[in-house]
């Protein structure tokens, strides 16, 4: 395992990390030696310290006559983690109220067709949030294990834990596929805190496809996971379009599951 690469992962730029790693193997040391074992200048070195001391990875020991410095145990990196998960929680809380408010000020341009694109797995992020950002109800047309192949961390980490809190109703059209059952089974049935869920089935020798639909708002949008690639077409006659297109084929899918008593429904 290459340790320095895996502490980037954390914050860390790749000279911060060879201090840390240093000053960790070295104990109470001067900058001088931390700076040999890192293979770096005293001045990068200095700067490093400064910055690893208020990340709060490093500490200055001045018992004696000269300044020493001391690696934190590993057991702090729990606490990078944790600030940053509660940085993120408060950012989406702010984006609550913020987005709603750019928007308006979107709206208040003279309406037309506006086309997005999103590419690679940080477009993708960037995709799957705006969607999540709905006000209404998600229609999905997917052969669901092409997606959570490529996104099942994200999918755990970030995307279902903000549709629970938000509690999105959902209707899906599935390819029948075993992988899809699966997903229903975990993901909303066996999940009494997951939001309200409606899904059919087609059969995949009649309809499959590498991409997923998704309507919501005035939002019509395709994503290709395989490709890592979306495209958002934001028009309200478009999205009511494709909505009736939805609706059409939901008539013809069978099998209906729902998890709990679904919103809409009249």
């Amino acid at each position: 395992m290459d340790l320095k690469k895996e502490l980037q992962q954390f914050d860390l730029t790749d000279n911060e990390a060879s201090i840390y790693m240093a000053a960790l193997e070295l104990g109470l040391e001067s900058v001088q030696h931390i700076a040999q074992k890192a293979k770096l200048n005293r001045v990068t070195t200095y700067a490093v310290i400064e910055s690893l001391i208020e990340k709060g990875l490093l500490y200055e020991d001045r018992t004696g006559t000269r300044k020493q410095i001391v690696a934190y145990s590993p057991m702090k990196l729990w606490d990078v983690v944790n600030e940053r998960h509660k940085r993120l929680k408060k950012q989406s809380q702010k984006l609550e109220v913020l987005v709603p408010e750019l928007k308006k000020r979107a709206a208040s341009q003279k309406e037309k067709t506006n086309i997005q694109y999103y590419d690679g797995f940080e477009g993708m992020k960037s995709y799957s949030t705006d969607v999540l950002s709905c006000k209404g109800e998600m229609l999905e047309w997917t052969k669901i294990e092409n997606y959570t192949s490529v996104f099942s961390e994200y999918l755990d980490e970030v995307y279902f834990p903000l549709k629970k809190e938000r509690q999105v109703p959902t209707r899906f059209i599935f390819i029948d596929t075993p992988e899809a059952h699966a997903y229903v089974k975990e993901r909303y049935i066996d999940d009494p805190d997951s939001p309200p869920m409606k899904a059919r089935f087609v059969d995949k020798d009649q309809f499959d496809s590498e991409g997923s639909i998704v309507i919501y708002d005035d939002k019509y949008s395709v994503n290709i996971p395989s490709e890592l690639k979306a495209v958002v077409i934001q028009d309200t006659i478009i999205a009511d379009t494709q909505r009736k297109m939805f609706e059409f084929a939901w008539i013809h899918a069978k099998n209906e599951i729902v998890n709990k008593s679904y919103p809409l429904d009249k």
